[in-house]
């Protein structure tokens, strides 16, 4: 059984400086079940699609995304922040994969990266890249209707 799981995903809006994180969930599923394993992930991508949708309807430039546990206790909050700083750095996997994180510094960013062996697995690469974003998850839309 493949448990639920957070996803997390930076957009940039079109022709703007305006980034987004989003968290999105994916249902879990049942690893024998390739058909349910597809129902999950259309899921988690109609409920991104509709947070986007919500929030602008001029277009995003797609960032990255991490699946695995990000750093910082600011991203595990039940609602989003309008205002917040956070890291991300690429990985060996190459686009879309990335390794994300709210921490007070770039430093303070990398040593908590360097205690994660979850994270460090993902090989991420290069120089952290420092964003002021919308942290959005689903608890801050209306997707209902």
């Amino acid at each position: 059984m493949a448990a639920e799981l957070n996803i997390y995903s930076i957009y940039k809006l079109r022709n703007e400086d305006k980034y987004y994180l989003l968290r999105t969930e994916r249902p879990g599923f049942s690893n024998a079940s390739q058909m349910e394993e597809d129902l999950a992930e259309a899921a988690e991508e109609e409920q991104r699609n509709r947070m986007l949708e919500q929030v602008s309807p001029a277009g995003f430039d797609f960032i990255g995304e991490l699946q695995n546990a990000p750093i910082g206790d600011a991203l595990y909050t039940e609602n989003g922040k309008a205002n917040l700083e956070i890291y991300y750095m690429e990985t060996e996997f190459g686009h879309p994969w990335i390794v994300l994180g709210n921490a007070p510094s770039e430093e303070a960013f990398l040593a908590e990266l360097n205690d994660d062996e979850d994270l460090l697995r993902l090989k991420p690469v290069g120089k952290p890249v420092k964003i002021r974003v919308a942290y959005l998850t689903e608890n801050d839309f209306n997707l209902n209707t």
